[in-house]
């Protein structure tokens, strides 16, 4: 009987492999880490070719001192939109333009500072009219300060008490706004806090308010600024 082939080895190889068949079953029910691969920097996309053609060239060149001269001209009459959208269509032709990428800043940080307004926001009352209107893609800076009194008193039984599913967002007390358009299904208040700034997702009077279901019994003021490029409500 050749080695390897009698009973007792047969049996031998059967346990054998019902005991790897249990540690490979354990293994697979033990929860398994996930492989962290190291992330890897993206790749920048290379700036698209050059041309080489020569009256290519000169119409790309008769495009540039007409685009600039437009958008030099918008910027002297202080029409900032139009000449913002001169300058993004340079940088569509032609990107990284450097003159064309400096105006983009400019006027950008000009809309961030074009107009300015004080408003007092109260504790004990619900959403106050800042009167002002906000523009769909124009900038807004918002600064709060001071304090305010958050006051919230329950009668209560073991139960306690059921939080509201739309006070689970925000911190009780903060500093909270919503744009009121023509939609009601998009008028969702937002968190402000002591700063806020971001870019009008779309047409609204701005409306302030302290983050409380029932605020009549609070007490206090903030003093709100408000930054951008806005209209006065009527």
């Amino acid at each position: 009987m050749r080695r390897g082939t009698g009973p007792f080895y047969l049996l031998a190889a059967v346990a054998v492999g019902f005991l790897l068949g249990l540690a490979d079953f354990g293994w697979a029910q033990r929860p398994r880490r996930p492989v962290r691969r190291p992330s890897r920097p993206a790749k920048k996309e290379p700036p698209p070719p050059r041309p080489t053609d020569p009256l290519l060239i000169e119409l790309y060149k008769e495009f540039l001192t007409k685009a600039e001269k437009l958008a030099a001209r918008y910027e002297k009459e202080r029409k900032w939109d139009q000449a913002l959208e001169v300058y993004e269509s340079i940088l569509r032709l032609v990107p990284r333009y450097a003159k064309a990428e400096a105006a983009v800043k400019r006027i950008r940080a000009r809309q961030a500072t074009a107009r300015q307004k004080r408003f007092t926001v109260r504790a004990d009352r619900g959403w106050q009219d800042t009167g002002i209107i906000v523009l769909e893609g124009k900038p807004i800076t918002i600064s709060a300060s001071g304090t305010w009194v958050f006051k919230m008193e329950h009668r209560v039984s073991p139960d306690g008490i059921p939080i509201p599913k739309e006070l689970r967002d925000f911190n009780l007390g903060a500093l909270v706004g919503m744009i009121v358009g023509p939609d009601p299904k998009q008028n969702k208040p937002f968190v402000v806090g002591s700063n806020k700034s971001f870019v009008a997702p779309r047409t609204g009077r701005l409306l302030l308010r302290m983050y409380d279901s029932n605020p009549s019994d609070n007490d206090g003021t903030l003093s709100v600024t408000i930054q951008g490029t806005f209209q006065h409500a009527e």
